[in-house]
């Protein structure tokens, strides 16, 4: 028997011993590196990134009143909202285990004693009793820390949802701009080609050309037109889209959205503040969730640990008390008690390792992402930056492209009206002029919504007040 009781104490020992292992993982904090790989150009410079409606930069009312509406009537947003609110009332749950629990008992009774013929008793009692857990290992601290932690982490998911609501409305405005300016490009181009078929049918009035100019022309047209329909759906799609993310209908914003707005052509690109990679961490909402949750894991594990040492309690009784309810608050009927007491769990089977283990488990899962979390966003931040660098270069190369194909056109409609060449030079410079004005179109929405990217990668966007 002597030796079993040696045996469990070694055990409980051991464990005890185990509580204290530091973790496998470490923060990656210190690798960050100290700036962004900057290529000489004017497209970033390393100030504090834009937090506050950097939608704002566009200049455009309509995305700012739609920016507006959707932080506003967000229905994703709105329930985050009710999320902080509930791990609020976590903490205050947690947060009471600071203090004593008092009740108050009262009871009367009112009754004819059988053994006592025609006697009626009036009995009755008032009390408070007071239990309280004395946090002196800090189970209850750690416990409330780990809560008050859950609940910061929560507003940093709502700040990072805000994020990419802000980031998602403008990049669904621009792709709603850029495919109605596309379909523009459309129509003007099926008026262009509808001069060109004229002229090709005027040709084969004359007898100068046979009827495969105007054939050619005509499927020209008419290939141009069948991409209307599918831009038309995207342009509804898009408004939709638009709805959802503002807790609206979409025939709602149909009146505002449907009027076509050129998208601004820039010379000279939009010089973004990138900051300093640190300053990044410390902004981006996601990062600082991530943060937080490590640090509830860690109290979490404090928590455990503290349930393996003794816990002291104090509980106290204070009231009066007779078989006489008229008397009850003589001295006499008065009682007290103070019982102060100690628990100690020396043995519990696996309950306490078990929890503690899982703890630590928990605690190197929330580091792990954390580390994840830093890394995703350096990355997200490269990745943007890199995309709006040569969307801008390929912007300005499409417009050159296009200037020369409008020359072109021009320069081959003038000599097949001379007779000098023939039709297939004239379709030919006409698709290109076509293909050419689409991608100007196309580049230009993708520059910006690569800067939206940007800016949403920056963590810009949550702080809107």
């Amino acid at each position: 028997m002597q030796n079993k009781l040696i045996l469990l104490l070694l055990i409980f020992l051991s464990s005890l011993f185990s509580l204290y292992a530091k973790t496998s993982n470490e923060r990656i904090d210190s690798n960050i590196p100290e700036s962004w790989i900057l290529k000489s150009d004017t497209f970033f410079v390393e100030q504090q990134p834009i937090e506050q409606k950097w939608w704002q930069y566009f200049d455009d009312t309509v995305l700012n009143s739609l920016e507006e509406l959707a932080i506003a009537n967000n229905y994703d947003l709105v329930a985050a909202s009710y999320r902080i609110a509930q791990t609020k009332a976590n903490l205050r749950i947690a947060e009471a285990g600071f203090y004593p629990q008092i009740s108050l008992d009262a009871a009367y009774d009112y009754n004819k004693n059988i053994s006592a013929i025609g006697m009626i008793a009036h009995t009755g009692s008032l009390g408070l009793d007071l239990q309280w857990e004395i946090d002196i290992i800090g189970s209850v601290r750690n416990k409330a820390n780990a809560q008050k932690k859950v609940y910061e982490a929560t507003k940093e998911d709502y700040n990072a949802m805000m994020t990419i609501l802000v980031a998602q409305v403008a990049d669904a405005y621009f792709s709603l701009r850029t495919t109605q300016l596309r379909l523009n490009v459309v129509k003007r181009n099926l008026d262009s080609q509808k001069e060109t078929m004229n002229i090709a049918e005027a040709r084969f009035n004359s007898g100068l050309v046979s009827a495969l100019d105007v054939s050619q022309a005509k499927s020209i047209y008419y290939s141009t037109a069948a991409s209307k329909p599918q831009l038309e759906s995207l342009v509804s799609k898009y408004i939709n889209t638009i709805g959802v993310l503002l807790g609206k209908l979409p025939w709602e914003l149909e009146s505002d959205l449907a009027l076509v707005k050129d998208i601004p052509l820039r010379e000279n690109p939009i010089l973004v503040p990138v900051g300093i990679p640190s300053e990044v961490i410390r902004q981006r909402p996601d990062v600082r969730s991530a943060e937080k949750q490590v640090d509830a894991q860690a109290a979490q594990l404090g928590a455990t640990r503290a349930d393996w040492w003794p816990k002291f309690y104090l509980t106290a009784k204070f009231g009066y008390a007779s078989t006489d309810f008229q008397q009850l608050f003589m001295n006499n009927n008065m009682y007290w008690q103070v019982a102060p007491a100690i628990q100690w769990t020396i043995f519990s089977g696996t309950q306490f390792s078990g929890s503690t283990q899982a703890a630590k488990a928990n605690l190197e899962i929330s580091i792990n992402n954390y580390n994840n979390t830093i890394l995703s966003a350096l990355q997200d931040v490269d990745d943007a930056m890199q995309t709006y660098r040569y969307s801008v270069k390929e912007s300005e190369m499409r417009r050159n492209a296009f200037k020369e194909a409008l020359t072109t056109f021009s320069l081959a409609l003038d000599l097949y009206k001379r007779g000098l060449i023939n039709f297939q030079n004239v379709l030919d410079a006409q698709r290109s002029l076509l293909q050419y004005e689409d991608a100007i179109v196309s580049i230009e929405g993708n520059t910006y919504s690569a800067l939206v990217s940007l800016f949403k990668a920056l963590g810009g966007g949550w702080n809107n007040k």
